[in-house]
């Protein structure tokens, strides 16, 4: 299980992607193997999946983002939603409940890469039987990570 100590460490490491494993011993009052171990144990339990940089993607040209709510055919929602999670601009697949099935999200850089997206995401007629397609005009936190583990 996660004690208080890793989510301390966690959310450290949330805070500041590239804080050193001394920088967290200091801060919580542990010694710095003890970070490793703990670190090292919420890797193997798969709490920490991997180390990734957390990218501005506006400073990459990704300056549009879009939110698609998708109905899909004769229950495929699994298919469809493996399907689209490998697309090269999907950020996100979520299985929902409500009117919609998966909810997707997507960046891209101008507005003809997204109007061709959409034109191939509104063609799926295998999988596909609604799509709705939102502009985000306005983003106040981009990351699918909490700003702290309670």
């Amino acid at each position: 299980m996660v004690d208080d100590t890793d989510k301390k460490i966690l959310n450290l490491m949330i805070q500041n992607p590239a804080i050193t494993q001394k920088e967290i011993a200091k801060k919580i009052k542990i010694t710095p193997p003890a970070v490793h171990s703990r670190i090292q144990r919420l890797k193997a339990k798969g709490v920490i999946k991997g180390m990734v940089p957390v990218l501005d993607l506006s400073k990459l040209g990704y300056d549009i983002t879009v939110v698609i709510m998708a109905t899909v055919k004769n229950g495929k929602i699994k298919e469809a939603g493996e399907k689209w999670s490998k697309d090269k601009n999907v950020c996100a697949v979520y299985r929902i409940t409500g009117k919609s099935d998966l909810t997707i999200i997507a960046k891209f850089k101008n507005t003809k890469e997204l109007s061709d997206w959409n034109l191939k995401l509104a063609s799926d007629s295998e999988y596909l039987e609604r799509v709705n397609t939102s502009l985000v005009f306005n983003s106040e936190k981009d990351t699918l990570i909490p700003n702290e583990i309670c």
